[in-house]
């Protein structure tokens, strides 16, 4: 019976290290990325949840909220607000699209449409939202239109940017 010679032995090790070498270049690295869609997904769903919170506020501090047929800015009817974000009012209350103008909220510190805390789902997560008067088309105008563009900027814990952004129009 015979054993291992040292020789042996110190190809085996080198070996064995080559191999473990590539198996943790190759598919250690991958592990992280397999958390990319699950932060991708949950990115999508805080983005849709802020955008169906800001769609559903008027276009204007001065529009007409009871229903009326005229809208801020037309004949009769108060101009539009030049100036963007909140009118001195907490989240909580913002009552127009432009309120949301320059709202960062990071982890853990988000917060959902009702003011509950929801840092802990989103670990790592910010937002900024910017709002402007725009063009029918999305790109920002210098003065008073009857469209805002919002755009909602989040990013995940592994600094990924994602942004979506929509039209609001004055009706």
């Amino acid at each position: 019976m015979r054993g291992f010679t040292l020789i042996e032995l110190i190809i085996g090790v080198v070996v064995l290290a080559f191999a473990l070498s590539l198996v943790a270049t190759l598919i250690f690295p991958q592990a992280l990325r397999s958390a990319e869609p699950t932060l991708q997904v949950r990115a999508a769903n805080l983005a849709q949840a802020l955008v169906e919170e800001i769609q559903g506020k008027s276009f204007d501090e001065n529009s007409d909220r009871s229903g009326g047929t005229q809208r801020c800015g037309e004949t009769g009817a108060p101009a539009c607000s030049s100036n963007l974000g909140p009118d001195s009012e907490s989240r909580e209350r913002f009552d127009d699209v432009d309120d949301y103008h320059q709202l960062q909220i990071a982890q853990p510190n988000l917060q959902d449409a009702l003011g509950a805390t929801i840092g802990d789902d989103y670990r790592g997560f910010s937002y900024d939202i910017d709002v402007c008067y725009s063009d029918a088309q999305g790109q920002c105008a210098t003065g008073i239109t009857r469209f805002k563009r919002v755009r909602v900027t989040l990013s995940t814990a592994q600094s990924q940017d994602f942004t979506f952004a929509f039209v609001q129009g004055n009706y």
